[in-house]
């Protein structure tokens, strides 16, 4: 009868239910919670300064002093606050952490900056799948908040930084070393991109908005000239063999597409993981557009993963699809992503 076939409906409904709410329970166990990262954190950090006394660290360390003549300056300063009178010291997650402040004088803006710092957690816990063991790049790497806790977690045995502004690259600098992380964080003050040679970082409101500017463009604010290297100078000139490197992560506020074309040899190696900032407004500072960035992209990866913790799309999908996944991506401030680019050997993923 009619009646009776309506009132079965709502139990068939309950029954979905139940079955999507178990699922939602299973697939919540398949991804470790960020606020275990954070709970280890102070944990772990012991340990690693103990790995940092290690000699092998020490010998590392000797090395990058002698290459990098920025980190040689920076460590060598009387006081470890010199140099520092536009940061504040703050405490974060257990560690003393420096902050650079854009206004350090208005007492607002200070408590907001230091309000706002924590470490990306869940991002961390994204990416572990491709981006464990062997070395870090880290380029733009601001003061350290995605490289920092990584080593310390055991996720990278040794991170090399690059960050170009001087103010951002000196707290980088007392965050690695007032950490007892000299050794396994190395941090260079120099801009990475298509070329070598010098480049024009225009100074933003925020620490991490400092950008790249092409030699003709006209902007306001205060601009300054930092040095340059391709990626493949950069690690050349490091030291680094790029078959011990396991993951790089780019920054860069619309310069991604001069750190890919500088980075010939780097990309050949297809082992190496990459994640990258997709931000359609910030690159079209430089004239350029989503298809430039995705077609330097496509041909050396085979796989992606979009980090927008709203979407609802398979978590890994080919690399032919990164077009139309990323048509959501507009220049608004809302309009932004992180990609995490890998290759496997053959075949699909299933998802």
């Amino acid at each position: 009868m009619p009646g009776e076939a309506d009132s079965e409906l709502p139990h068939a409904d309950d029954d979905r239910l139940a079955a999507l709410s178990q699922r939602v329970k299973r697939l919540r166990r398949r991804v470790l919670d960020p606020d275990v990262l954070r709970g280890q954190l102070p944990l772990r950090w012991p340990l690693v300064q103990r790995i940092a006394a290690r000699p092998e660290s020490s010998v590392r360390e000797r090395r990058f002093l002698d290459v990098s003549s920025s980190y040689a300056e920076a460590v060598s300063e009387q006081s470890p606050a010199t140099g520092l009178a536009d940061a504040r010291r703050t405490f974060l997650d257990g560690l003393a952490w420096w902050v650079p402040l854009t206004a350090p004088d208005d007492a607002a803006l200070v408590e907001k900056a230091l309000r706002h710092q924590d470490f990306p957690y869940r991002a961390i816990t994204q990416t572990r799948d491709v981006a464990l063991g062997g070395i870090m790049l880290d380029i733009g790497a601001n003061i350290g908040r995605m490289t920092v806790p990584r080593v310390i977690l055991g996720d990278v045995t040794v991170a090399y930084c690059a960050e170009p502004d001087p103010l951002n690259y000196r707290c980088l600098v007392r965050n690695v070393r007032d950490n007892g992380l000299a050794g396994l964080v190395l941090p260079d003050n120099l801009a990475i991109g298509a070329v070598n040679g010098n480049a024009r970082l225009v100074k933003a409101k925020s620490a991490g908005g400092h950008r790249v500017i092409d030699d003709a463009a006209q902007v306001r604010g205060e601009v300054i000239e930092v040095p340059m290297l391709t990626l493949d100078t950069w690690i050349e000139r490091l030291g680094v063999d790029p078959g011990d490197v396991r993951f790089i992560k780019v920054d860069v506020q619309g310069s991604e597409v001069d750190v890919l074309d500088g980075a010939a040899a780097v990309l050949a190696c297809r082992h190496i993981a990459w994640q990258i900032e997709v931000d359609l407004g910030t690159l079209a500072t430089r004239g350029l557009a989503g298809r430039d960035l995705i077609g330097r992209i496509q041909p050396h990866f085979s796989h992606f993963v979009d980090l927008n913790r709203l979407l609802t799309t398979l978590r890994v999908r080919p690399i032919a699809d990164l077009a139309p996944a990323l048509e959501y991506v507009s220049g608004g401030s809302d309009g932004r992503t992180d990609i995490v680019l890998f290759s496997v050997a053959q075949g699909p993923i299933p998802g």
